[in-house]
């Protein structure tokens, strides 16, 4: 049970850092220069790349401990529909009708991985 609780706080790590990076990058007010470089980034996109690498360890235990034919389908699946769904509410982006059946194959798909035989 412990592992389910990790698997959701992957995920929500994981297309949170995703979209804060997102949101970040476009109004990058702060410069750091290195080896004659200037990266521009902004606070939002620090924590995007803090959300992303926490997710990163996590994911990392994960996959220790479950069989990587049931986490890897279950990751990308998730992942992608929590970032389509936070980019169509906190970025304002357009989600297709194509891209909603996609959603819906989808968490069929995992809904079909996950069954119990």
């Amino acid at each position: 049970m412990v592992i389910v609780g990790l698997f959701i706080l992957y995920c929500l790590l994981a297309s949170s850092g995703l979209i804060l990076f997102k949101l970040g990058s476009t109004n990058s007010n702060l410069t750091l220069s290195l080896f004659g470089m200037n990266i521009h980034y902004s606070i939002k996109m620090i924590l995007g790349l803090l959300c992303y690498a926490c997710s990163f360890v996590l994911w990392m235990y994960i996959v220790s401990k479950v069989n990587l034919t049931i986490a890897m389908p279950l990751n990308v699946a998730i992942v992608n529909t929590l970032v389509t769904v936070g980019s169509l509410l906190v970025l304002k982006e357009k989600v297709t009708p194509t891209q909603l059946i996609g959603i819906i194959v989808v968490i069929f798909g995992v809904c079909l991985i996950t069954y119990k035989r």
